[in-house]
């Protein structure tokens, strides 16, 4: 192949390099691009980069601007899903829903659109960014400008402080009116009503730690304690803890068929935080009747695999943002249940967790863990789209009626 050939629907080295020096040129205002504190990038036609300024230089740490010159603003990134097609970045199947490819290609059919993308990094790090594209040309050649803001302090303080209060005022308010009715309540109803308070008291000190938790994993501070544990006594304590909890209201939670004792070391207040994490969100798509299963079998000597299904079938879209930061299917300032089973499980407790959703056989959420305790082989957090088989074989081969 010839060095001036398109190779990937990319323009060739040549060209870049020329497209590059064309906006070098700009001598008068690069100063100016230099000192504005967003990042901005210019692109050509076929979404490569030709110019940067130094507040992208300095993001990316990278001693020149040239260094991106070619690559494509997701591989500058090294967002996880910019090595799953040859194409490299935008020609994945997730890059169908990703913020930063749809400002792109809407600004190179002339709009000037404003964005949000949520990126998974190959660092296991997550980044939140908003885009302002604006399209422009240079000797009647077409080129956007990508400004571009991290947003994910931002993001990650105002989805934590929703999920916080909503959490605690939904449990606080149990709390208020059980206190209420304890005043009213003839004496043979005081034992019940005793173990209700218990159970909302332990409800509302779990979502503190489950907060708590969340924030110190995200500043790499979690400390998993690994010690003997046994997989059938965790999907007991998973059940139980959602058994009265508001999302079970006209639903059944209960053990699969599938239920094997295995005896495992792992931390298991990490564990049963992720499988609560994963109940509580099979209970909520699920349709009043509906019931969710939770088990466990060894798809290997050495592994143990934990898997929570419920009947409904995800829609495409939300499959491949599913394990994003700040997405979600419930609205504005939720979207942290998913990323943190992934954050919780690969990053401290060495396993891996992943997911199929298809009609006829609903969705499962599966979580593979080693059998003895050991520190995660690789700390990154992955992303990956729908129908991972390497961790949800096991799970999709366990029959979902109930003991």
């Amino acid at each position: 192949m010839s060095e001036s050939a398109p190779r990937d629907g990319r323009v060739p080295r040549d060209l870049i390099l020329s497209q590059a020096h064309k906006l070098a040129e700009w001598s008068e205002i690069r100063g100016l691009f230099d000192a504005i504190p967003d990042i901005l990038l210019a692109v050509n036609s076929s979404r490569q980069i030709v110019y940067a300024n130094q507040t992208a230089v300095d993001y990316f740490h990278i001693r020149s601007a040239s260094h991106l010159w070619g690559r494509r603003p997701g591989e500058v990134a090294e967002c996880i899903h910019s090595r799953e097609a040859p194409g490299g970045c935008g020609n994945a199947e997730s890059c169908r829903v990703c913020g930063a490819f749809l400002a792109i290609t809407r600004g190179l059919e002339g709009e000037s659109p404003v964005e949000e993308c949520r990126m998974m990094l190959q660092d296991g790090t997550a980044r939140d960014l908003r885009i302002w594209v604006r399209p422009f040309q240079i000797d009647k050649e077409p080129f956007l400008f990508l400004s571009i803001q991290d947003i994910s302090d931002e993001k990650r303080r105002k989805i934590l402080e929703k999920l916080f209060f909503h959490d605690l005022l939904n449990t606080a308010g149990g709390l208020r009116s059980l206190s209420e009715i304890l005043g009213h309540s003839a004496p043979e109803e005081l034992g019940e009503l005793h173990d209700i308070l218990a159970s909302l008291s332990d409800q509302l000190v779990d979502e503190i730690q489950s907060h708590r938790d969340l924030l110190s994993a995200e500043r790499g501070e979690l400390h998993p304690q690994f010690r003997p544990a046994n997989s059938r006594e965790i999907v007991a304590k998973t059940i139980a803890m959602y058994l009265k909890n508001q999302a079970c209201d006209g639903k059944t939670i209960q053990s699969a068929a599938v239920c094997e004792e295995i005896p495992l070391s792992t931390d298991s207040a990490l564990l049963l935080r992720v499988l609560g994490n994963l109940a509580k969100n099979a209970l909520e798509a699920s349709s009043p009747g509906g019931t969710v299963t939770i088990g466990c079998h060894a798809p290997s000597p050495q592994t143990v695999e934990f898997f929570v299904h419920n009947e409904a079938c995800m829609p495409m879209d939300t499959q491949h943002q599913i394990f994003k930061r700040s997405f979600s299917t419930k609205g504005s300032g939720r979207g942290l249940g998913t990323y943190s089973v992934r954050l919780l499980t690969e990053r401290f407790l060495g396993g891996r967790t992943d997911f199929t959703s298809t009609p006829g056989e609903g969705t499962i959420f599966s979580v593979r863990l080693p059998k003895t305790a050991c520190p995660p082989t690789d700390p990154s957090v992955r992303e990956s789209g729908p129908g991972v088989q390497s961790s949800v074989t096991g799970a999709r081969q366990v029959k979902f009626s109930h003991s």
